[in-house]
């Protein structure tokens, strides 16, 4: 199977992967300390907010790092047709 994307098009993936990990980077700081749960619960009320933090830290590097991969996949692209075409120009030219 094959996907046909412009470079512009996958550029913009990439903006839209740094758009949502600007939102996720909202998760963590966002998630308050449990109240008073008495003592039955309130360790593990505080442990499982402690791992939804973690979670919206993860997904935010996660989709920055796709973002910047994204990125350099569309300029590893831009870079491979201006070589081609500087390589061509030059065989024409000769």
């Amino acid at each position: 199977m094959s996907i046909e994307m412009s470079a512009a098009e996958v550029h913009a993936l990439a903006g839209a992967l740094r758009e949502a990990a600007a939102e996720a980077a909202h998760i963590a700081p966002g998630i308050d300390r449990a109240g008073s749960l008495g003592t039955a619960l309130q360790s593990g009320a505080e442990a499982f907010l402690d791992v939804q933090r973690a979670v919206g830290q993860a997904l935010t590097g996660e989709l920055e790092w796709l973002a910047a991969t994204v990125a350099a996949v569309a300029d590893s692209w831009l870079d491979l047709d201006r070589a081609l075409l500087a390589a061509d120009g030059r065989r024409r030219a000769g």
